[in-house]
């Protein structure tokens, strides 16, 4: 297994970089996670706008309860009956509704021509007109009742209203999976995830091939007693080692910083998103060995590793959400495999069940991730069988290995 020991020999000389790779991307995942880990309410809560009534009317026990049920609902902020004053509470926002009930109004209830209420509420905003639906629901139970009873006890009747207004319908909530399928920092750190696996594979990986591509090393080889498919399984295995053993650095890495959120994710979807991750650190190996027929030095080495990560990852959504991007480039994105990762991330996130319909989407962007993986190998070999008796393979190339 000399080969294969060579291979771990220069992935230990470059450990420094491909470190320091790994603690960014780890830092970043970091701050992921306090960004989103603020604390959601994860049920409704009711707004409470701000509002104000001026009642020129006399005071009942209709206008009382009005306040009582008003107050139940928003903010009353206390204002002068002044012109003025009310103009310049809307202007610095300070209310969001104000209420006029005018005078003879409530005598005029049971009448053919009420009095109308005036009201002022902010423009294209909810706050005001939630407040006059409240108002306007209120009166109009007040107005029918009074239709009905002829002259009922407006006490009575304020209450009576009170409690249909009061009165909710009880709704059950029911969660298919154990828990909220995929936690924001979490789901976050495996969307970006695209971008470091594929700069760690190509620079691990043409490292090992550059070290092998010397000439005065290619001819010793060449006149070695180790068989030429010997070597290259061995080279195949160095490369797989290194990139199953950074996968699964990531994967620690992701469960110690979102212990709390990962320990209550159903393990099927943990499985799910690791899988994915998984056939994604296939086809960045896949393109690394590609990558690795041109790389020619270091400097080519490192415009290769950031030219595909940075590309891949930009056009594919990994960096820029899918949904804001334009139709032109959404249709160029999906002829990228980092674009089918995270369309698998996304369905996986929002799974609401593992029958066959469910996962069905689920296996298709994987399915299409393979494929490409699949498509990458081909064209390395295509490739290389091309290049294997040309001069230029024999070119000058710097190694990590010095003799």
């Amino acid at each position: 297994m000399r080969v294969f020991k060579a291979c771990l020999l220069v992935i230990k000389r470059r450990m420094v970089l491909f470190a320091t790779y790994f603690f960014i991307f780890i830092s970043l995942s970091i701050l992921l996670s306090q960004f989103s880990g603020e604390d959601h309410t994860g049920g409704f809560e009711e707004s409470r706008p701000t509002f104000t009534v001026i009642n020129r009317d006399k005071e009942t026990p209709y206008t009382e309860k009005m306040m009582d049920f008003l107050k139940a609902h928003g903010t009353w902020v206390s204002l002068k009956d002044d012109k003025e004053a009310l103009q310049d509470a809307r202007f610095n926002d300070a209310v969001s509704y104000i209420l006029i009930i005018p005078e003879g109004f409530q005598d005029a209830l049971q009448s053919e021509k009420p009095v109308k209420l005036l009201e002022n509420m902010t423009q294209d905003s909810a706050s005001g007109y939630q407040m006059s639906s409240y108002v306007n629901q209120y009166w109009e139970y007040i107005r029918t009742w009074e239709k009905i009873e002829g002259k009922p006890d407006r006490e009575k009747t304020a209450d009576e209203v009170l409690n249909l207004l009061s009165s909710s319908v009880k709704v059950e909530k029911r969660q298919y999976l154990k828990t909220q399928p995929v936690f924001q920092g979490y789901g976050a750190q495996y969307q970006v995830a695209p971008y470091i696996i594929l700069v760690i594979c190509v620079l691990c990986i043409t490292s090992i091939f550059l070290s092998f591509q010397r000439p005065d090393i290619r001819m010793r080889n060449l006149c070695g007693p180790l068989k030429p498919f010997t070597r290259l399984w061995q080279m195949g295995l160095g490369c797989a080692c290194v990139g199953i053993v950074f996968w699964i650095l990531l994967t620690l890495a992701g469960f110690v910083i979102y212990y709390d959120s990962v320990k209550n994710m159903d393990i099927r979807i943990t499985a799910l998103i690791l899988l994915n991750s998984f056939i994604m650190l296939l086809f960045a190996m896949a393109v690394s060995v590609l990558a690795s027929l041109f790389v020619k030095d270091s400097n080519t080495q490192n415009a290769a590793a950031n030219i595909l990560a940075l590309g891949l990852s930009f056009l594919g959504g990994a960096f820029v959400p899918t949904s804001i991007m334009g139709e032109s480039v959404l249709k160029f994105a999906k002829c990228l495999p980092v674009y089918w990762y995270e369309e698998c991330l996304s369905k996986i996130s929002g799974l609401t069940g593992f029958g066959m319909e469910n996962l069905l989407p689920v296996w298709k962007c994987m399915g299409i991730l393979l494929g490409f993986t699949a498509a990458v190998l081909c064209v390395t070999l295509a490739v290389n069988k091309q290049r294997s008796g040309a001069e230029e393979s024999f070119g000058s190339n710097k190694t990590e290995i010095e003799w």
